[in-house]
């Protein structure tokens, strides 16, 4: 490992921990294995989220090669769970940029740096001056998440699609992290997109080998200690479409009793209690919340499913923990998962949105052993290692940064 970095990245994030989403995971991951390397210097910039101690601690072996600073930040307007720069925040950045001077400047999720946040592209002008490159990523695809909501379409074709063009055609480059990425941002107009398979997980924890019903005890009832329990596990929110899973297993129950659905998530108070209302009547349904760490991977490996019924995913990062924990998994048709998941090879797919489809492939999970499935669903897993998808982002880095 080289004592002296020879690159200094610089890295704006909207997307990081405490964050639950997997995007806010793989950034806090992937600046600590770039800090590892040892040629390059990596600073982030991250919300304070207005409580310090929530943020994750630079390992000490680490700190020589990676400094995390924060600015003031809010919950925003849009979705108050996640938080942005404020508005006044964008010049504090400026000056954070041009204290520590980087050789490039990568910029995630811009959509929450200027919508309803700062306004602004801090950085843009920096870069443009000391001419480095302005690099952003596609990771959330937010103008399809829009259509889910009251007015979302027209909000989407007035409003979101033309500033989404115009943010990341401000940029130099825009990363997008799997093809489906790359067609959703062809289509809206960007320009200057290429496909860099750029995006993986720490798997070690996710294995077989976990697979015990008693981790489920927790939430299950004694009359449901032997039910076949279906998994979703992530933010709640209207786009991931949970009462689309809801319903379907509703109607599961009439023909599979000794079942159960555990809902493991949060999200905004009235997205959480209209998904309770909705299960309200119907048994065996339970909402956990959050589970992290240890618990998390125990409940992926003790379940008997894993369903994601979210339709506009770029990647999907509970579903390949759920590969590689051995657990069948099922999803739609659509977003990034489509690119990875093969039906009735290595996971299941059904057409969006449709109930009646995707209760057919519960069930039919369910009667079925899967035993091929899931061998292959394991190997297939590990194509998304952290290693391979941050050597695969350093090779690009390392050919436009010699290449300036």
């Amino acid at each position: 490992m080289s004592s002296h970095p020879s690159h200094t990245l610089l890295f704006l994030f909207t997307t990081f921990l405490p964050e639950v989403t997997g995007s806010a995971i793989f950034n806090w991951e992937r600046v600590q294995w770039f800090a590892k390397q040892g040629i390059y210097r990596i600073i982030v910039l991250a919300p304070d989220w207005q409580e310090q101690s929530k943020l994750p601690v630079v390992p000490p072996d680490l700190a020589e090669n990676l400094i995390l600073e924060t600015y003031p930040s809010q919950p925003w307007l849009l979705y108050p769970l996640l938080h942005v720069p404020k508005f006044s925040t964008a010049r504090y950045i400026n000056q954070r940029i041009a204290h520590y001077k980087p050789d490039l400047i990568n910029v995630v999720d811009v959509e929450r740096l200027f919508l309803f946040s700062t306004w602004h592209l801090p950085g843009r002008r920096y870069a443009k001056n000391n001419k480095i490159l302005y690099i952003t990523e596609y990771h959330t695809d937010y103008c399809n998440h829009v259509s889910t909501y009251p007015a979302g379409n027209l909000l989407r074709e007035i409003l979101w699609k033309p500033i989404t063009k115009y943010l990341y055609n401000k940029c130099d480059i825009t990363i997008a992290i799997s093809p489906t990425a790359s067609k959703i941002l062809q289509k809206m107009g960007i320009s200057n997109a290429i496909t860099i398979p750029m995006y993986g997980l720490d798997l070690s924890a996710y294995t077989p080998s976990r697979r015990n019903r008693q981790f489920l005890e927790t939430w299950l009832t004694p009359q449901e200690k032997d039910n076949k329990v279906i998994l979703f596990l992530g933010r709640i929110a209207l786009e991931k479409r949970i009462d689309i899973l809801i319903k379907a297993f509703s109607t599961l129950q009439l023909k599979q009793k000794n079942s159960s659905l555990i809902i493991a998530g949060d999200g905004p108070v009235e997205v959480v209690q209209k998904l309770k209302n909705l299960a309200k009547s119907i048994p065996n349904i339970h909402f956990i919340g959050f589970v992290h760490g240890e618990k998390k991977a125990n409940l992926l490996a003790a379940s008997d499913i894993y369903c994601s019924p979210a339709p506009y995913e770029t990647f999907g990062r509970t579903l390949v923990e759920a590969m590689a924990s051995g657990t069948p998994a099922i999803t739609v048709n659509s977003g990034g998962v489509s690119d990875y998941i093969l039906d009735g090879i290595n996971g299941y797919l059904v057409e969006p949105n449709d109930v009646e489809a995707l209760t057919h492939a519960i069930l039919k999970i369910l009667r079925n052993e899967n035993r091929n499935v899931i061998q292959r669903a394991c190997e297939d897993a590990k194509q998304f290692s952290l290693e391979q998808a941050c050597e695969n982002l350093h090779n690009y880095y390392q050919e436009i940064l010699n290449k300036n």
